[in-house]
């Protein structure tokens, strides 16, 4: 949800805007959606909790959590938990933890060429830096995440929600248009994946982008324009789904009235709709959502307007006001408040010397934001272009360093980076080991099943030794059916127990490609390097051992503890 930082008070049982006594299972205009997997069960459970009042205690939870995925290699699982970890952070306005949540997910992610998730950690760090006004290193990386995002047409849950953190952040820089568009992508996901969740997202922040965008408008004074995205704001929060348990008991439903209440009175309602506002605004503002608290304040400001109540109309502007200094001094819902103020002071005042003078403040401010918001999407548009080229130019590096047929490094990669990571082990003084991995007998693949499935084992098997290393380690198809790994901060003794940990996965492991009684089996050579080694110095005696180690039987790992004769 796109909502400032806060602390939460707390609340009992289900808030106000759930919807009570719908169907299990969550629905959409008739359409039963799909559960999500069940490895995602929980974590969607974390997340609207982080995001519901119980931030600390999921942070409290991750730690455990974290540690079973990465002993598990289960990286995926281990990526959406640093994304809930990022949520808990950002709740709390710990923004600096927020930050290095997400930059550990570009981190992880980069090593393994994982799009989806360097995309979605460029976009969460967009957020935290936007919201510590650091407004230049946020254009880089949501610039980064945009153009990784439009790579990506396959629908799935991390995308959907990568893309829904890149709306937000883009909502937040006043990019409308840019934000509606992604928008629409976030939809077709939802749809394809029959998603709940990300139908909800799609549907409440649909209603909060209109929100501000009418706001905008009117503050230029294009009534007919803000109309009509104020109708957009409810038809988009009627579309959301009904029926699941966990957003229906968060914060989430209590804003979406409150957001509604709002936009109806903007669009001439009165009475009506100030029961509704009053009970629900209590709630929203105790949770010091500051940004959904304003737009209360505001609707009921404009709603009891409408019933001729000035007075009262004042005194929620006013509260309005109060809460929009608390928040940057250009953000669109704030100087709508400035605006709707200094409307109701001519009214109950008339032009007097603090009306004209709030009046004059409110239109500079008006002006500010119109000319930054300008500035804002031609330097956005700007930095679109330049990384759309700079990541062009990263594909063709990256294609001069791949192996087309796994996707892993090649040769060449190895050839650069083993120098770069022994210059860094010499002056760290940390070790660095390096392992020749030949596949036993994969002559007989070839000629007894075919190149082809040659090919496809040897796909099969670069997944299978990258899940199975850490994201710090390179791996790299150096020839053949023979691969490379480097292991850095690993003496002889750690990296052994890593690369004959491969040796029994890969030997336990059924292949999909071939027959089912058919095991593949591999041998490794590794070597630690020493002081002075060079990379062909370590090569080779890497090299040495896995000839030692054909020699005596394959499907083994042997060390090389010490350099080749007159490599010292």
């Amino acid at each position: 949800m796109n909502h400032s930082h806060h602390r939460h008070a707390a609340r009992d049982g289900a808030p106000p805007g759930a919807r009570p006594g719908a169907p299990p299972g969550a629905h959409l205009g008739g359409r039963q959606m799909r559960a999500r997997p069940p490895e995602l069960t929980d974590v969607t459970g974390l997340l609207i909790r982080a995001q519901s009042g119980s931030a600390r205690e999921v942070l409290a939870e991750l730690d455990d959590l974290l540690a079973d995925a990465r002993r598990g290699h289960a990286h995926e699982r281990a990526q959406w938990l640093r994304f809930v970890r990022f949520a808990a952070h950002h709740e709390l306005g710990e923004l600096d933890h927020a930050d290095a949540a997400a930059t550990e997910m570009i981190r992880l992610a980069e090593p393994r060429d994982d799009r989806t998730w360097e995309a979605f950690g460029h976009a969460l760090r967009g957020m935290a830096l936007l919201l510590r006004s650091r407004f230049e290193p946020a254009y880089d990386e949501l610039a980064r995440a945009v153009v990784l995002l439009e790579e990506i047409s396959e629908p799935g849950y991390a995308i959907g929600h990568a893309i829904n953190a890149a709306v937000l952040a883009l909502a937040r820089l006043d990019l409308y248009e840019l934000a509606v568009t992604w928008l629409e992508r976030l939809r077709e996901v939802s749809t394809a994946l029959s998603d709940a969740m990300l139908a909800t997202l799609y549907a409440y922040n649909s209603g909060w982008l209109e929100l501000n965008w009418a706001c905008e408008l009117e503050l230029i004074g294009e009534a007919d324009a803000a109309g009509a995205h104020y109708r957009a704001t409810l038809a988009a929060f009627e579309a959301a789904p009904s029926g699941m348990d966990a957003i229906d008991r968060s914060y989430w439903p209590r804003e979406v009235v409150v957001q509604a209440g709002a936009a109806r009175a903007m669009l001439g309602a009165g009475a009506e709709v100030i029961p509704e506002l009053d009970a629900h605004l209590v709630a929203v503002a105790a949770t010091e959502r500051q940004e959904a608290t304003i737009v209360g304040y505001l609707g009921l400001a404009r709603a009891h307007a409408n019933e001729g109540e000035t007075e009262q109309a004042l005194e929620c502007a006013s509260q309005a006001c109060a809460v929009g200094d608390t928040l940057p001094r250009l953000n669109v819902v704030a100087v709508r408040a400035y605006w709707e103020y200094a409307e109701l002071l001519r009214r109950v005042h008339g032009p007097g010397h603090t009306g004209q003078a709030y009046a004059r403040l409110t239109s500079r401010l008006v002006r500010d934001r119109w000319n930054e918001r300008r500035a804002r999407v031609t330097s956005f548009d700007e930095r679109l272009s330049a990384e759309r080229l700079r990541d062009e130019l990263r594909r063709r590096a990256a294609a001069y360093l791949t192996d087309p047929l796994t996707g892993l490094g090649n040769r060449r990669l190895i050839e650069i980076r083993l120098p770069e990571l022994l210059v860094e082990s010499a002056a760290t003084g940390h070790p660095l080991a390096v392992a020749f991995v030949d596949v036993d007998d994969f002559k007989s693949v070839n000629d007894e099943l075919s190149h082809l499935v040659g090919d496809d084992l040897l796909r099969e098997l670069a997944q299978e030794m990258r899940a199975a290393l850490s994201p710090d380690d390179a791996l790299a198809r150096f020839g053949g059916e023979e691969f490379v790994i480097v292991l850095p901060s690993r003496g002889a003794d750690q990296a052994f127990d890593v690369v004959d940990a491969l040796r029994r996965r890969i030997e336990g492991r059924v292949w999909n490609c071939l027959p089912h009684d058919r095991r593949i089996r591999i041998t490794a050579g590794l070597a630690q390097s020493w002081h002075g080694a060079t990379r062909t110095q370590l090569l080779a005696a890497a090299d040495e051992a896995l000839l030692r180690a054909k020699r005596q039987g394959k499907n083994r790992v042997e060390v090389r503890v010490s350099p080749l004769a007159g490599d010292l």
